[in-house]
């Protein structure tokens, strides 16, 4: 399976076109975006049980709004049936898409923790202490930055690998090792236009939460601080499951893109 190199401007045709899908059906696709997100909180409650389940199944989920995204960009419309249609279609490898994961990351994270055992062993303690230093407790997860820098990096590494894993096992019927490692290399060779991408979501981000923290100040100095709160509540959550929405129909586009239409003339 080819894939094509984009010019960087490619990674403002992504971000465009996915706030272009997201507002051709806003109202589904925040339904769709909150109906998961509720169901990762309920696994993270887990222990363990849930981080697995998590990343098992993203992927298939994944998947689901890469139809979803197709059938928007067609004009029709999504409902809830696209949540599951990704596991309808091709449970076994998008399952095996979030095991590999999870597996990558588990086995990456044991490893850090050995290697920093005795920081991460005093930091507990700190913390389990009635009356902690805040000043020791302060140093002592200073201590822990690099760390923390490298399970970050991993996540990153995986972000990369599963950016387009989904849609190539549903779209191009890879299986699980192929669908990574393609998408982890088509990734690489378009680090420009991605970069491109998450700059623009981090502008939107931020002129998202300056006018969000606008709104909050105005609802607190009109009905005080619960009024402020109460917004913050019923604003919060529907902007972040549109920021969301938008990620996944850009993923989308940036597939179609990178693998299957012909290059902009």
């Amino acid at each position: 399976m080819n894939y094509r190199k984009c010019n960087p401007l490619y990674g403002y045709r992504w971000f465009a076109e996915g706030i272009k899908l997201f507002f051709s059906q806003p109202w589904p696709w925040l339904a769709l975006v909150g109906v998961t997100l509720l169901l990762l909180l309920v696994l993270s409650f887990l222990p363990f049980l849930g981080l697995v389940g998590i990343f098992t199944l993203f992927p298939g989920i994944a998947a689901g709004f890469m139809l979803a995204s197709r059938a928007a960009m067609d004009r029709q419309a999504i409902n809830f049936q696209h949540l599951l249609a990704g596991f309808k279609t091709a449970a076994q490898p998008l399952l095996a898409v979030g095991g590999l994961s999870f597996m990558i990351f588990f086995v990456a994270l044991i490893m850090i923790l050995l290697g920093w055992r005795e920081e991460f062993q005093h930091l507990v303690q700190l913390m389990q202490s009635d009356a902690p230093d805040k000043e020791v407790l302060m140093n002592a997860a200073q201590q822990l930055t690099q760390p923390s820098l490298l399970v970050l990096a991993v996540m990153l590494l995986l972000a990369i690998a599963t950016w387009f894993a989904p849609a190539l096992v549903l779209f191009r019927q890879a299986g699980a090792r192929a669908a990574m490692a393609l998408s982890f290399r088509a990734c690489l060779v378009n680090f420009a236009p991605f970069l491109v991408f998450c700059v623009l979501l981090l502008l939107l981000d931020v002129a998202t939460s300056f006018i969000l923290r606008l709104l909050l100040l105005a609802a607190q100095s009109l009905g005080g601080e619960h009024v402020a709160n109460a917004a913050a509540m019923v604003f919060t959550f529907p902007i972040f499951c549109g920021f969301l929405a938008i990620l996944f129909a850009a993923a989308y586009v940036s597939y179609m893109d990178v693998f299957e239409s012909k290059p902009n003339p």
